[in-house]
């Protein structure tokens, strides 16, 4: 029997400031993982429930395989302790391992590492503090040639404070102050690249695979520069995934490497998750690697990819829990 470790908050969150409604936007209910654990449980797996929220969890778990699903769900902080702990135990868990999830955090170093692999990745700068205008004016002309930047937390999970800025001093530094307002930095400032959001799930330990790249399709035009944020991906409202069907075997061959390069490279294991964005002329860029990601039913884009390989995601978790190919002909990627 292999236990299901994930995290929902016991109590509540009643009158959520813009951090917390944003954290709290990552965490799924105690509904979705009975549905999630029931899922799986019909596709083979004998999963048992339990809560790290709860002080008694690490006593539940010992002597058991765990299945870790608790890290990403909050600020970087608390979502990785449970790891953290799992590690000092000694336990046999599923999941990527502390310098894993550091390595996927820690947004502007992945982006070094794949730059140094040779893949495409947008310019970036880090601010560590609020600018004024002069350092904002500065920080435009380096951007020289951009309509708009991407802002986010440096070193946080889960799209918590992602916003999208203009190549502007006032506009920029109006941005960085309410940001640093809602979560002290540092915070990395990145080229923002027109294209489609595509995601490709990882798998495996011993032999690390790719299930089919998907994209994220806009059900209504976006009234300006597009980012999925926290709030959209805790709703997916007016967004779907899709698998690229059409594209050329050239971008697809392209996605693909880039995304086991970055799984091995930050140190993932087990499951992951690559985001980039593919530009309308096929040029990829790096955006980031997220370990452990959100597995559950319906629109996620891991359910979507799964089911693009004719799979359930019981079956794919199964097999990450096995160690397994989750399909016959998935060595390297899904084609």
């Amino acid at each position: 029997m292999v236990a299901f470790l994930y995290h929902v908050p016991e109590e509540p969150v009643r009158e959520a400031d813009r951090l917390t409604a944003q954290v709290h936007a990552n965490f799924e209910d105690e509904r979705t993982i009975a549905r999630l654990v029931d899922h799986v449980r019909a596709h083979g797996t004998e999963l048992t429930p339990v809560n790290a929220a709860r002080d008694d969890w690490p006593a539940r778990v010992t002597d058991r395989r765990v299945f870790n699903y608790t890290y990403g769900f909050g600020l970087l902080a608390d979502s990785v302790r449970p790891t953290l702990v799992l590690e000092a135990a000694g336990a046999d868990y599923v999941g990527a391992p502390p310098a894993g999830l550091y390595l996927s955090a820690n947004k502007p170093h992945a982006s070094d590492l794949m730059g140094a692999a040779g893949f495409d990745v947008p310019r970036q700068r880090l601010v560590c503090d609020p600018v004024g205008i002069t350092e904002s004016a500065a920080l435009c002309a380096w951007f020289g040639g951009c309509d708009h930047v991407v802002v986010k937390p440096a070193y946080e999970e889960s799209s918590v404070g992602l916003a999208v800025a203009p190549v502007e001093p006032e506009g920029l530094r109006a941005v960085l102050a309410d940001l640093f307002d809602l979560l002290p930095g540092p915070f990395v400032v990145q080229e923002y690249v027109e294209g489609v959001d595509v995601t490709v799930p990882v798998i495996g330990r011993t032999a690390p695979h790719c299930l089919p790249a998907v994209g994220l399709v806009l059900e209504r035009p976006a009234d300006g520069p597009f980012v999925f944020d926290a709030a959209r991906k805790a709703t997916k409202a007016d967004v779907h995934y899709a698998p690229l069907t059409e594209w050329s075997d050239d971008v697809l061959d392209a996605v693909y490497a880039m995304a086991l390069r970055a799984f091995r490279i930050t140190g993932q294991r087990d499951y992951a998750r690559l985001d980039c964005r593919v530009t309308p002329t096929g040029r990829c860029y790096f955006l980031e690697v997220n370990a452990n990601p959100q597995l559950g039913l319906g629109k996620a884009s891991f359910a979507v990819s799964a089911n693009a390989a004719g799979l359930e995601v019981g079956e794919v978790i199964g097999a990450i829990i096995r160690d397994q190919p989750a399909a016959p002909g998935l060595p390297g990627a899904v084609r």
